[in-house]
């Protein structure tokens, strides 16, 4: 896992695009081919500290291939933190959906946030199994009747393993 920065606008499209239609639908609430430029412009010049994007990569033949992204933004009043992710249709049911929202989870409590928050389609089920998992809460969202929203007080609940490991973690998925 890294962060995603200006250099990483091919790559990031080009994992954007790969998805399929129905993923792309479930990350981005909507049917899309690609990242919209200004959308695209704002993730690869977000802060790095209360604003984040990653990227879960892995190496196919020598070469980088991006198998997850998450996004991270901490509120202003710097206790909530709102995130989204998705995971490359071939690598579903992996647990990579689970080391990327633990370490969300680690960034978010590590910057004093108590609780993280994130909005999902009603109809995205593995998302909602993800959450329930991992100890979210699901309601509704005022005014739009398509999303849940999925929430996890940070203040009841400790990280399964220390931050640190996270991305050992990750990198023991993502080499197969």
């Amino acid at each position: 896992m890294r962060p995603i920065g200006p250099r990483d606008v091919g790559v990031l499209q080009a994992y954007v695009r790969g998805l399929s239609p129905e993923s792309r639908y479930d990350r981005f609430f909507g049917t899309l081919s690609e990242l919209p430029l200004a959308e695209l412009d704002r993730v690869i010049h977000l802060d790095q500290k209360y604003q984040l994007a990653l990227l879960a990569e892995t190496r196919v033949d020598g070469s980088p291939v991006v198998i997850g992204e998450a996004r991270f933004a901490l509120a202003t009043n710097r206790l909530e933190g709102e995130f989204a992710l998705s995971i490359a249709d071939d690598w579903h049911g992996k647990g990579l959906g689970t080391l990327l929202v633990a370490d969300i989870e680690c960034r978010a409590r590590s910057l004093g946030a108590r609780h993280l928050v994130g909005d999902v389609l009603r109809s995205n089920a593995s998302m909602k199994a993800l959450a329930r998992k991992m100890g979210f809460l699901l309601g509704d969202v005022p005014r739009d009747a398509r999303l849940v929203r999925i929430v996890k007080d940070l203040t009841l609940s400790q990280a399964a393993r220390p931050c640190e490991t996270l991305t050992a973690a990750a990198l023991a998925i993502a080499a197969g």
